[in-house]
């Protein structure tokens, strides 16, 4: 993998960490119990635990293969996830409220969840590149 360009490693991890999230979440569903894949309810909205550590794990992936530049990446594909979340659930919503503003509804109960995931998937990044650094380090010493 280090005869790779860099654009291709992060062209790479990318695809990884975007097949990654769909087999893990895919896996998570079919295989865990129902009380571990509960949404938590709390003041902020409601949260997902397990959500936020398939990211993290996802992402590290991303940050092992790509190293530290990926960390912009990782942030980047959570972030659009969280946009493309957003509008779906305001146009399901849009027919169902007459005259009000759903997408700020939604935005409100979501926004301590996406903000959890934005930094389980920078802690993932970062993690995931710092190992891949020490790992290069050992194997040049």
């Amino acid at each position: 993998m280090s005869r790779l360009r860099p654009w291709q490693r992060m062209t790479l991890a990318t695809v990884m960490v975007l097949v990654a999230l769909l087999a893990t979440s895919w896996l998570a569903s079919r295989f865990l119990p129902p009380a571990w894949q509960q949404m938590v309810p709390t003041p902020l909205g409601y949260l997902a635990p397990i959500s936020y550590l398939v990211t993290a794990a996802c992402m590290a992936l991303g940050g092992v293969i790509a190293g530290r530049r990926f960390l912009v990446v990782a942030l980047g594909l959570t972030f659009a996830l969280w946009i493309a979340t957003f509008v779906l659930l305001a146009n399901i919503a849009l027919p169902a409220i007459d005259g009000g503003r759903p997408l700020l509804a939604i935005f409100r109960m979501n926004a301590a969840s996406a903000v959890l995931s934005l930094a389980a998937a920078a802690l993932g990044a970062h993690l995931g590149a710092q190992w891949q650094a020490q790992r290069t380090m050992r194997a040049t010493a």
